[in-house]
């Protein structure tokens, strides 16, 4: 009988250790919308990812693993719950020392700050409509990659290439670009859209139309979709 009970109370005590081990090892993630070029073994891309229960914005981590069970679909920011176990030694040299299994996707979202990825072509700036440029007199283009966090456009006489800084659906904040040197005769509408793009802070999208605002949410730059 005290056998019995000893391996009762044992099987007992061994399954809340195996389950206490389990908590220990499962960890919530935020995966980004879209992956990373990144280097391991050679090129690849990365999923980009957060531990914790909330997102901060600038903090996302490469993550040159896989997730067993897990299907990424591009274009959506999961919430998901992970179980990170050992891997049995000696490890192999092009494997994690670590196995990550998909354990539950808690939420999944389509990202709104990919909404503004297209191109966009300049029908207003400031109160100049339908600028044009210098030398083709054709309508001034933006591209904007919310996935590389990129945007290219024509300034009128010169063209700039910059980063996203923030974009979250609403808020935008461009840095200021690297623009080509040419000199024109006239460089008004430069001056007025180099301006206007330093002082973007948010944006909205209405009728494949693209708005960018100042902090006081007035109209700085109106694009109109070209695809």
């Amino acid at each position: 009988m005290k056998t019995i009970l000893f391996l009762f109370i044992s099987t007992i005590l061994g399954a809340v250790a195996c389950d206490r081990h389990s908590k220990e090892n499962t960890e919530t993630w935020w995966i980004n919308s879209a992956k990373m070029d990144c280097v391991g073994e050679g090129k690849m891309s990365c999923l980009q990812i957060q531990k914790g229960s909330e997102i901060k914005p600038g903090e996302w981590e490469l993550f040159y693993s896989s997730i067993e069970g897990f299907d990424y679909e591009p274009g959506n920011i999961y919430q998901i719950k992970v179980k990170v176990t050992d891997r049995e030694t000696p490890t192999p040299a092009d494997a994690s020392s670590k196995i990550y299994e998909l354990v539950e996707i808690l939420s999944k979202e389509s990202d709104p700050a990919l909404r503004l990825t297209n191109t966009w072509k300049i029908t207003k700036v400031g109160n100049i409509e339908n600028p044009t440029g210098f030398k083709n007199n054709e309508a001034l283009t933006f591209e904007f990659n919310a996935s590389d966090k990129t945007y290219v456009g024509n300034m009128g006489c010169n063209s700039v290439r910059g980063e996203i800084k923030e974009n979250d659906g609403e808020k935008l904040l461009l840095g200021p670009g690297a623009t080509t040197m040419m000199a024109c005769p006239d460089m008004t509408i430069e001056n007025i859209l180099s301006k206007a793009l330093i002082d973007t802070r948010g944006y909205k999208l209405e009728n494949n139309q693209l708005y960018l605002m100042n902090e006081s949410g007035e109209t700085l730059i109106i694009f109109q979709a070209v695809d």
